[in-house]
Formats: C-alpha cells, structure tokens, sequence
C-alpha cells in the first residue's frame, strides 16, 4: 500500500451513512491524517482550503488530509472545485489532490446498473440514481465496494468488469479485504472525469491493452434520427438478450424532429435522457449528426450498430425535408438545458 505523503489529500465520496465514515476513518487511521468534511457546495470550498492549509501558514507541517463528502448531485462541481483549489495560490504549493475513492454498496450498484434484482426482492428503479453511480466510477481514482457478501461471485465479478469498463484505469477493491481502501500514491491526480471511457472513446484513445471488444461500441454518422423509430430501439430492442448488458451510453444526437437541436444522450442502466445542448447543428464546433458511444458487458457489437443505423432518415425521408420531419411522432425525452 502507497502511503500517503504530507499535503495529500484524498476525497472519499460515498452515500452519507456508516460507510462512508467508516473509510474515511480508516482511512484517516492508517495515513495518520487530518479528517475534514467537504461542503456539499461549490461555494464553501474555499473555507474548507483555508482549514487544509492552515498548519502552513503557522510554519508546520502540512499533513495529508481525508476528506469525506456524502453523495450528492453537485459532488462533481465541489471535486473539481477542490482540486483547483488545492492547485491555486491559496494553497501555497503545499498540497495536491492524489486520490478520489468512490465508495459504492455492491447490492445498490448491481441492481441500478446490472439489473441484477433478487427474484423474491421488488427493486423500484430509480431515476437519478444511476447515473450517480456511474460518475462516481468515472470520476474516482479508487473505487471500493462494501457489503459485497450480499451478491453472488457471479454478480460480484460482472460489478468488477462493469467497474473496469466505465473507468479502465481505476483501482477497484473490496473493503474487508484486508486495506481498508488502497491508495495510488499519485503525486498529483489528472483531471477529474478525463479518466471515463466514454469520454476516451469518444475522442478516440487506443483502448487499454486486453480490453474485451465487445465492451465499447462507438457510432458517428452525419444523418439524423427518426425519433420513432429511434424510440422504439430505446424502447424494446437494447434488452440485454439481445444486444448483451448496455451499462453506460454518452454522446450527441440529432433528431430529424427537432431541426438544428443538438441533445446530449445521457444513459446508465436502463434510464434515458436526452438534454438540449446550446449547440446548433451546422454551427462550428457542434457534432454533427449521431457521435455516441455504448459502454457494456457481452455487447453484440454489429447488431447495435446495425439497429442503430436503421434509425437513421433513410434516402427518401432526407428528400422529404424538414417540413415532413417536423410531423414526426416524437416521443423521446427533452429535458432543458441545465442552468
């Protein structure tokens, strides 16, 4: 194990419950670190800086530092912001983020992502939920799994792969076995997020070396959807019997419905959503037409691009022009641009 150096500091996000505290804890033991609280706003981490620096400013020793901060919807905003922080002059050149650990429930997680629910168990799918989990592999350096004793060696080694797949180059751990969370040692964390593989997809990295092919299909084309056919794909012809597991999707698409829109495609598990972009289609700098990327387990990768370009406007239907596009039966979802 990597022991942490003085003005390290390490983020352990994870839901805010005993697990949580118990890494951290553990965490802040084993290192013999200072243990702090983040914000769960972007606002206040300029306060939470000043406490890590002050030994510093007093002509000490700047010891490394667990930070634990409960799972939120802004924990990526208060991640980056943090490591900024930690990069700016308020710090003084004394400290450096080296590690994020993700703390996920292995049940939760194999339900929300794997679909894999106890028969004699109702499992709601949540909505939000999801894609938390799935930024939480994406932005972790460290992820660590807890209560692993409530799945299967089956399920546990599909979470081991659903992991590596999101995030090829993260450390993935069991808690219990034996560290309470491993550490890289990184002298200083890259870029929050750069790490996810939709992301190196998307911009065309060289996949990592003995990464099955079948967990990546990437697909681009200039055309626009037809938003029911497209739906419909969506809808019933994505089932893992027939296309293998789709744990995440991210891109841009462009839908023959909504003329010179750009959306952002957005899925982790078995939920959609599709968000209007600023970007206007023939402006520069904008995708043009479908740039997606599929992440998953099993993937049949031919039929998934093949179904996916059956959505596409066929060569009469791009005839028809936009007139007869905006009469297409559109039920896709259109949340608004965040603000």
């Amino acid at each position: 194990m990597q022991r942490m150096r003085d003005g390290a500091v390490t983020l352990v996000i994870g839901p805010a419950h005993d697990h949580l505290d118990a890494v951290a804890g553990a965490l802040a033991r084993r290192h013999r670190a200072r243990r702090l609280s983040a914000p769960d706003a972007p606002g206040a981490v300029p306060e939470l800086t000043g406490r890590l620096v002050a030994p510093a400013w007093e002509g000490r020793r700047v010891p490394p530092a667990i930070v634990a901060l409960p799972l939120c919807e802004r924990f990526v905003a208060v991640g980056r912001t943090l490591q900024d922080a930690l990069a700016g002059p308020a710090a003084a050149g004394r400290l450096h983020l080296s590690d994020v650990v993700a703390v996920l429930e292995a049940a939760p997680l194999a339900e929300q992502l794997l679909g894999h629910r106890p028969s004699d168990e109702l499992v709601a799918q949540d909505d939000y939920l999801p894609s938390l989990l799935a930024r939480q592999i994406e932005h972790a350096s460290v992820v660590l799994l807890v209560g692993c004793e409530r799945v299967s060696a089956a399920v546990h080694r599909d979470l081991i792969a659903a992991v590596e797949t999101l995030h090829p180059s993260v450390v993935c751990a069991d808690a219990g076995a034996g560290e309470p969370a491993p550490c890289t040692g990184a002298a200083e964390l890259g870029r929050l997020g750069d790490g996810a593989a939709w992301r190196r997809e998307l911009a065309g990295a060289v996949p990592p070396p003995g990464r099955a092919p079948e967990r990546a299909v990437v697909f681009r084309d200039p055309r626009p959807f037809h938003p029911s056919r497209l739906a419909e794909l969506v809808a019933h012809g994505l089932e893992p019997e027939r296309v293998g597991r789709v744990l995440r999707s991210k891109g841009f698409v462009s839908l023959a419905s909504r003329r010179g829109a750009v959306h952002g495609w957005s899925s982790a598990g078995d939920v959609l959503t599709l968000t209007r972009t600023p970007l206007r289609q023939g402006v520069r700098g904008a995708p043009i037409g479908q740039e997606l990327v599929l992440l998953g387990l099993g993937l049949d990768v031919d039929r998934i691009r093949s179904s996916l370009a059956a959505c596409l406007l066929t060569d009469g239907e791009l005839l028809a022009g936009p007139a007869v596009w905006s009469a297409y039966e559109d039920t896709l979802p259109d949340a608004p641009m965040a603000s």
